[in-house]
């Protein structure tokens, strides 16, 4: 993988991730992204609009950061 496209998969800070990039963004397949919602083990989307719903990157790190201090 090369620096362009590690940084093009890394998790942004700020706004809104689509399910599909954060998918990617994980490694995972977009149904488990799905899956986690449903089960409860990753922060819900939002709704953008009537046809758009992202997942907020602030709440996406968060989840992040507290999985890797279980996992440490």
């Amino acid at each position: 993988m090369t620096a362009h496209q590690a940084a093009q998969l890394a998790i942004p800070t700020t706004g809104y991730i689509r399910r599909f990039r954060l998918a990617e963004m994980l490694g995972v397949h977009v149904t488990t992204v799905d899956r986690w919602v449903r089960e409860k083990r990753i922060p819900a989307p939002v709704k953008l609009g009537e046809k758009i719903t992202a997942f907020d990157a602030v709440e996406i790190n968060n989840w992040l950061a507290e999985r890797r201090g279980k996992v440490a």
